[in-house]
């Protein structure tokens, strides 16, 4: 139906805020332990890798019939009927979908705690409350809040990033840190800008489809501004660039006001993430077992919120952890399934360039890298 289709700007935003919360949270923290050069090199790399990546889900989900859901559209490319590969996908899948969403939880739970002093169990619970009730409106509910939760977030970074002009407590580095903590940073980046889920949301409810590339593309771009924008705020502004870098920002500021603002902006990130990652983990769940929406929305979320409340990992290792299962999935499946997928198309999004084997080898060697580099330690 007409009103359920995302506009330009909710679709661009979807995109965006895919990974925000998770870019804001844990990116300051490991660029703090390289430089200027080292965060250029892994950010141009990992932006570039992304673009393309972009473009190949989205040609992918335009160029399937049927029910746009990941699995659906590899079982026509790929898996073809054969059930055990389906099965064996779809178990992986679940497997990252619910890291993603503990990663989200978490990252929510301990900024609350640690700004508000709240039990970080009883925090867990609140948040999963937030984010379920707007999934009660579906995508175009989600697509409003979307709106809303980045214009939000901009506007929150571009004021921390004022006042951390004000209270400037650390400094730039302008060097190029150690090449290994490059490379894994460079491997946080891919993870912070993953929108495989939403890339395939968009192709499936845009009202336009022709702005398909530019919606995708420009998720990525704003996605990749806010990050830096808040990086940039945290280094200047923090006495000490901590693990969950908003809570460094808000001491180093020192004032009362802050503390309120990074609470909200954090709320924000993590609600964008875990809507779109929800909504996706629903689709699939609902679509493979023809279950309702909200059936299938509590099925895929509340195994989350019990192993974020009972798993003793920590934000950065969940991160760690996607990164590689991430990197496993796109190589195996969702490069040959593209290959499939444009072999007789006549105007793919990349163009030309679609079919070009050294594009598609130097794809594989670049998600493999950030599969090896998810092995990195950041310290």
């Amino acid at each position: 139906m007409e009103q359920r289709k995302l506009t330009f700007a909710e679709s661009l935003v979807l995109v965006a805020g895919a990974g925000i919360g998770t870019g804001l949270l844990t990116i300051p923290y490991a660029i703090s332990k390289i430089g200027f050069f080292g965060t250029l090199t892994a950010l141009i790399l990992a932006i570039a890798v992304s673009a393309v990546l972009y473009l190949m889900i989205a040609d992918l989900a335009l160029h399937s019939e049927g029910p746009l859901d990941l699995i659906s559209i590899l079982d026509q490319h790929l898996f073809r009927g054969r059930k055990p590969l389906k099965l064996l996908f779809f178990v992986m899948l679940v497997l990252l979908l619910l890291e993603n969403l503990v990663v989200y939880i978490l990252c929510a739970a301990n900024v609350t705690g640690a700004l508000l002093g709240w039990d970080t169990r009883v925090s867990m619970v609140i948040f999963y409350v937030i984010a379920s009730a707007v999934m009660a409106f579906g995508i175009k509910g989600m697509g409003l809040g979307e709106k809303f939760s980045v214009a939000l977030i901009g506007g929150a970074v571009i004021l921390l990033g004022v006042l951390a002009c004000f209270h400037i407590k650390g400094e730039v580095s302008f060097g190029f840190g150690q090449p290994s903590v490059v490379f894994a940073v460079y491997g946080l980046f891919m993870f912070a800008f993953s929108a495989i889920f939403s890339v395939v949301q968009v192709c499936q409810h845009i009202k336009r489809p022709e702005l398909t590339r530019k919606a995708v593309l420009g998720g990525l771009g704003l996605n990749a501004i806010i990050t830096l924008l808040f990086s940039f705020a945290v280094i200047i502004g923090s006495d000490n660039v901590t693990e969950i870098a908003i809570v460094g920002l808000a001491d180093g500021i020192g004032m009362p006001v802050v503390k309120v603002i990074c609470l909200v902006m954090v709320l924000m990130a993590m609600l964008s993430s875990f809507w779109s990652g929800g909504l996706a983990f629903a689709d699939v769940v609902g679509e493979q077992f023809s279950m309702k929406k909200i059936p299938a929305w509590l099925i895929s979320t509340v195994p989350a919120l019990l192993l974020a409340m009972f798993l003793p990992l920590s934000v950065l290792d969940y991160i760690q952890i996607g990164a590689g299962a991430l990197s496993v999935i796109l190589v195996i499946v969702v490069l040959p399934a593209y290959v499939h997928a444009v072999s007789s198309v006549t105007n793919p999004l990349l163009g030309k360039a679609a079919r070009s084997k050294a594009l598609l080898i130097f794809m594989a060697i670049a998600i493999l890298l950030m599969a090896v580099s998810s092995l990195i330690p950041i310290d």
